[in-house]
């Protein structure tokens, strides 16, 4: 998972990372506390923090709903700040993870087979896929989400819907559509509720049926803003997130318990 802050109102979650941010060795053992886009991660990745639009395009979305859930009169922090400062930060506003722990293509010169040719149980795409859905890893996010109890959860493509509600426990949820239609271009949106969490299915952050015009992205955050309240953008010390602190345990213990 990419990290951030467990106990923020609003989690993320796409369906696989995007890039292979960690070595191999280590995306393949289990992570007792997540990770953080903190400085060290920040410098390390300078090069390429730029070229990572969906996640410029979650920080547009997240800046959005911000300044829509906040009282008149405190200030606003545009998309490109966001993103530069607050995305994914130790102790911050937002929480960031993924259904399958491994990219697409973990490897960029190999083939997924030659990638994990030593490996049994990912050899096999779709054994993986199935070790994810019925091993311990959608119990996991299931367990994570109930331990913690965001706000909202909001997951990007719609045609993966069905893990995304098994892996959140979400099964059984009756569905309400919702319509975004800032100018000329309308798209669905997939809303379900259980217990203190919506769960959000839009459709991805890319591609000509998806989300990829700031104003739709600006129309998103500012729906997703209902299910905010002011107290969920506290004030952050250190705007690198050099100043924040441990990570808050959430109500029932640390993360991964």
């Amino acid at each position: 998972m990419e990290g951030g802050n467990p106990a923020a109102a609003i989690w993320i979650c796409d369906v696989a990372p995007l890039i292979a941010s960690v070595p191999l060795e280590v995306a393949l053992r289990p992570q007792l506390e997540p990770g953080a886009w903190d400085l060290a991660f920040r410098r390390r990745h300078a090069r390429w923090l730029p070229r990572w639009q969906t996640h410029l395009r979650v920080a547009r979305v997240l800046a959005a709903a911000r300044a829509a859930a906040l009282h008149p009169g405190r200030s606003h922090v545009s998309a490109q700040a966001y993103f530069e400062h607050y995305l994914y930060r130790p102790g911050g506003w937002d929480f960031k993870l993924n259904l399958f722990p491994l990219p697409e293509r973990p490897d960029p010169v190999q083939s997924w087979s030659k990638t994990f040719r030593d490996q049994p149980w990912l050899r096999v795409k779709s054994d993986y896929a199935r070790l994810c859905r019925l091993g311990g890893r959608f119990r996991f996010i299931a367990s994570l989400r109930e331990q913690y109890r965001p706000r909202l959860v909001l997951c990007l493509g719609q045609r993966h819907a069905r893990d995304y509600l098994r892996a959140f426990g979400f099964e059984g949820s009756e569905r309400a559509e919702a319509w975004l239609q800032p100018a000329d271009t309308m798209r669905r949106l997939d809303v379900y509720e259980h217990g203190q969490t919506a769960l959000v299915l839009s459709p991805p952050f890319g591609g000509p049926q998806g989300l990829s015009s700031d104003v739709l992205l600006d129309a998103l955050g500012t729906f997703l803003a209902r299910w905010l309240r002011p107290e969920d953008f506290p004030a952050l010390a250190g705007a690198d997130g050099s100043g924040a602190g441990r990570l808050p345990a959430g109500p029932t213990g640390p993360v991964g318990t």
